[in-house]
């Protein structure tokens, strides 16, 4: 029964951050699909574990629900990637609200529900196999978690071996079928549905290729190639020579467009001896060749995915392949924030990344960013950075997501100019900018330019439209706060424009969430907090201090995971591919908390209890030092974070185990759904209010009062 425990944490973790990934692409790669996909699959974990009895704890009904799995993983995976076309979306826009909220909501409930309803049986007859009071729930919580610690390794390991997340899936699926089988009583009656399961998966993990082209091709017509990356899948597709590059079903740029030469060409005119010149990003876009025709001695080109400069350049005109791989032009694969801490100096700096809509291009746009470059440019320097929005008309909160990165950047650089379009392109430097058209026309002819666009007509009429000025005072009257790596605006207004295509007055609700807000929440609970402890009949209605120190241990340990994955991929940008190991060491710390516990001490001890609490908020306090300094964090650090906030989680859900242990085989399905629906709460109040709202550090500060308050109930 342990190995049986130790596949359900394995398959459920695996089977997640298939899903997951699945869903950061239906969702256009905005990160808050994460945690709110987190709190889904948690809510309806928990609702197993409340459906599952001790009458069905029998290896029959074990077996069917394996079975149950290993047909439904394959099948929600072709569900994710035909949502948009069962739900009759447009190509390229989001579904209708309710819809979008609909897709992980029927995609994770089978699964969820399934691993939810497995874990409380399996725990069962774990106990009652010894009945000697050496056996417990915490126990079976910290092997179910170990098994979830290896799906989370499994999972990267199948993404760094290049492994597509189809082949994946029909592993996982074999995998799963083949557990109950091997570790359960055998009958006839499972082995022939068994045997059918494997060979269909064993026979279509032949086909991922095939497969792969047909089901990406729903929402891709004209498919030339897709991969799975470190950084998000990327797509190319191609039409009579023209091929276009999504990342996470985003257009990212498309090779017979001009905005690549237009921003290179705009930037460039501003500095009027450009020799150094590093390009972050936009390698393939054609900026190269429009950067080679100035004066230039050197151009870095920084790209932070290699797997998609390859895959892409196979699909680039030759001549275009050709310049990234000749002199003066050197393609550097790193991280760009990295790269610019121990870099040369530059006298320009282009950031031609995709727009701050996702934690993994917003930290490009953060005052922390910007302090980087400054610190690499020459001598009147300038940096040139593009902006997608609306032409004529900014909604306030495009507008709120403009000041806040000017804000930023005038934070750093005296000197900003906006140049309006549908895409802004914006410069910035320590040193008086060009601000007529007269001197960029003047360098345009001194340097013989030759582009589709960018000609004396169209630099005058940049300059001299009603725009230039209309945004300058825009910026200089929207007060917002500045965008940084602790208080994103991504998540903020990504959401907010977001609402506001489906509720336009969305577009006027104040997004920012004051200290104060939390007041009135944490007056209630801890109102409920001296309710559990001082009134013995709420207690015997409702087992409320074990149970809601459960239920806290589990909102906690989650709010802080999800801030510290989100500050991962503000500093080190690789989300996408560490989810899974991540996501493995904080459940590895759930399961040595788990495991330890209850060998240490068997009956409830206050001093335990307290002991635990003081160091869970010595850990925030720590969380909170580690989020305001500058730097990167790096996988280490965040794997030690990750495992002692799993630690803490799961220490203090096996203390709320063993209180009153007469009784704690009674309430397997209770505590266990207690600390998942926490968990869910947690992803889904954090993920949708309190990250977006108030950033990565208040979130903190609120876990940090509630384990406070957690001292009335221990």
């Amino acid at each position: 029964m342990q190995l049986i425990l130790f596949n359900i944490g394995l398959v459920s973790l695996l089977s997640q951050v298939i899903l997951l990934r699945e869903l950061a692409v239906a969702f256009y790669g905005v990160e808050l699909i994460y945690l709110f996909a987190l709190g889904v699959w948690l809510f309806f974990t928990a609702a197993g574990a409340v459906i599952s009895r001790y009458r069905l704890a029998t290896a029959g009904a074990m077996t069917f629900a394996f079975l149950c799995l290993a047909v439904l993983l394959p099948l929600d995976v072709l569900f994710i990637r035909g949502s948009r076309l069962l739900f009759a979306g447009v190509p390229g826009a989001y579904l209708p609200f309710y819809q979008q909220l609909l897709v992980p909501v029927l995609a994770l409930f089978p699964i969820g529900l399934l691993t939810g309803f497995l874990f409380p049986l399996a725990a069962t007859i774990f106990i009652h196999e010894k009945p000697d009071n050496k056996r417990t729930l915490a126990g079976a919580y910290g092997i179910e978690s170990l098994g979830a610690l290896t799906g989370g390794i499994l999972s990267t390991l199948l993404l760094k071996f290049d492994i597509p997340v189809s082949a994946a899936t029909m592993l996982g699926s074999v995998f799963i079928a083949l557990t109950p089988l091997f570790f359960l009583k055998k009958t006839d009656k499972a082995w022939r549905p068994a045997t059918v399961l494997v060979v269909c998966c064993l026979i279509a993990l032949n086909w991922t290729s095939w497969l792969d082209r047909k089901t990406i091709g729903w929402n891709h017509p004209h498919l030339l190639e897709s991969q799975d990356t470190a950084y998000g899948r990327i797509t190319v597709t191609g039409l009579y020579g023209q091929a276009a590059v999504f990342e996470n079903d985003v257009l990212s740029f498309e090779t017979e467009g001009t905005d690549g030469e237009t921003f290179a060409h705009l930037t460039a005119l501003q500095h009027p001896h450009p020799r150094k010149v590093l390009l972050l990003g936009g390698g393939t876009e054609g900026m190269v060749e429009a950067l080679r025709q100035h004066p230039v001695e050197k151009i870095d080109v920084v790209e932070i995915n290699s797997r998609m400069v390859r895959m892409v350049s196979r699909h680039m005109p030759p001549q275009r392949q050709s310049t990234l791989n000749t002199q003066p032009v050197r393609l550097i694969f790193a991280d760009p924030r990295e790269f610019l801490r121990h870099s040369d100096a530059y006298d320009l700096i282009i950031v031609a990344m995709p727009d701050p809509a996702s934690g993994q291009a917003n930290r490009f746009y953060t005052r922390e960013f910007f302090q980087t470059c400054a610190a690499r440019l020459r001598p009147g320097g300038v940096i040139g950075l593009r902006l997608r929005s609306a032409e004529n008309i900014w909604p306030p909160p495009l507008m709120y997501r403009m000041a806040s990165i000017d804000g930023a950047l005038k934070s750093v650089f005296p000197h900003v100019l906006f140049l309006p379009g549908a895409t802004n392109i914006v410069t910035a430097a320590a040193t008086p900018l060009a601000e007529d058209a007269a001197t960029l026309i003047e360098r345009w002819q001194s340097r013989q330019i030759s582009a589709r666009l960018v000609r004396p007509p169209f630099i005058n009429y940049l300059f001299t439209n009603d725009r230039f000025q209309e945004i300058r005072e825009i910026l200089q009257t929207t007060v917002i706060s500045v965008n940084s790596d602790i208080r994103p605006v991504c998540y903020r207004y990504t959401l907010q424009i977001w609402l506001s295509k489906f509720f336009p007055r969305a577009s006027f609700m104040d997004a920012t969430l004051p200290p104060t807000a939390v007041l009135f929440p944490l007056a209630v609970i801890t109102g409920a907090f001296f309710l559990a402890r001082s009134r013995p009949s709420i207690s015997r209605m409702f087992p409320g201090k074990r149970v809601l120190l459960a239920g806290m241990a589990g909102f906690c340990g989650m709010i802080l995971q999800n801030v510290l994955l989100l500050h991962y991929q503000v500093k080190d940008g690789a989300l996408y591919q560490d989810i899974g190991l991540l996501i493995a060491c904080f459940m590895a710390g759930m399961a040595l908390g788990a495991i330890l516990l209850p060998r240490c001490l068997s009956l409830p001890d206050r001093r335990w209890g307290g002991g635990l609490l003081w160091g869970f908020f010595a850990l925030t306090i720590l969380i909170y030092f580690v989020l305001i300094r500058d730097g990167g964090t790096g996988l280490l650090l965040m794997a030690c974070l990750l495992s002692f906030s799993g630690f803490f989680t799961g220490a203090l859900f096996a203390y709320a185990t063993l209180a009153d242990a007469a009784d704690r085989n009674s309430l397997i399905s209770s505590l266990y759904a207690a600390d998942l629906i926490g968990g869910g709460s947690g992803a889904l109040l954090g993920g949708l209010l309190l990250i977006p709202a108030g950033g990565l550090d208040i979130p903190v500060q609120i876990v940090s009062a509630l384990i406070l308050l957690s001292f009335l109930i221990v």
